[in-house]
């Protein structure tokens, strides 16, 4: 690790909303790199972190709520979520949002977050058309993503479509960014173990509309997961380059 002029260490946040298998291929590229990622858990009743604007950067990840329910008491922490990306967006600090992060993202932009009239939701490996401006962060034409979700957002107004789905995708829009802040859709931080555990935890959902078998799910992870990752270890260096790991 390369010190700063005070030898100080800016803080990568990663806000989590349920208990994963293990930490995500993400976090783990991160700290490997020399972040000093800090997991923070309002759903356990943590608090979040008061942004001074010279952190490294913010991760707001995927989870089983809906932003669309905020409300419910249960869910009330995501209110506190949303004016913290209002914060982090306000103050420019690289911020990557993932499946829920992404919709809570979109949210906090005054977009619309719903289900599928029909109940579709997708959960398996589906292929992308990437925009130009997608091309631009290494998306391609025919990527596979992994997708598990139920929810999905309206584009902000003021964000650029990287990526969209093919027609076996119930849902269409699938990354955006704004600034310093990209919005995925799509899963590329799950791990083996990870997938495993939804596909026990949220198994129930295999078989709706628009969802792949477990089979399924576990060739596509097999075939397509090592591409996935290497994107996504790029983008996130690159993301978080700009605001370097240490305070000078």
């Amino acid at each position: 690790m390369v010190a700063g002029s005070r030898g100080e260490v800016k803080p990568l946040y990663v806000i989590e909303h349920w208990q994963i298998a293990e930490p995500d291929a993400g976090r783990q590229h991160l700290i490997a790199q020399g972040y000093d990622v800090r997991v923070v858990e309002p759903w356990k009743g943590e608090a979040l972190p008061a942004l001074i604007g010279d952190e490294a950067g913010v991760m707001i990840m995927g989870g089983p709520q809906m932003i669309s329910e905020a409300t419910a008491s249960n869910n009330a922490f995501l209110l506190d979520e949303l004016k913290f990306i209002e914060d982090a967006m306000e103050k420019q600090i690289p911020l990557v949002g993932v499946c829920l992060g992404s919709q809570m993202i979109a949210t906090a932009m005054g977009a619309k977050v719903s289900y599928r009239d029909d109940g579709a939701m997708a959960m398996g490996f589906y292929a992308i058309d990437a925009k130009p401006e997608g091309k631009a962060i290494g998306l391609v034409d025919d990527m596979m993503v992994l997708n598990g979700n139920s929810q999905t957002w309206t584009l902000p107004a003021g964000a650029q479509l990287l990526a969209t789905a093919r027609a076996d995708n119930p849902h269409i829009n699938q990354a955006f960014r704004a600034d310093k802040t990209l919005a995925l859709q799509f899963h590329p931080e799950v791990t083996r173990p990870i997938l495993t555990q939804w596909q026990s935890e949220f198994g129930e959902y295999i078989g709706r509309p628009g969802t792949q078998t477990k089979d399924q799910q576990n060739a596509g992870f097999e075939a397509y997961d090592a591409k996935l990752k290497a994107w996504y270890r790029n983008v996130l260096d690159d993301w978080f380059a700009g605001h370097a790991h240490l305070a000078t």
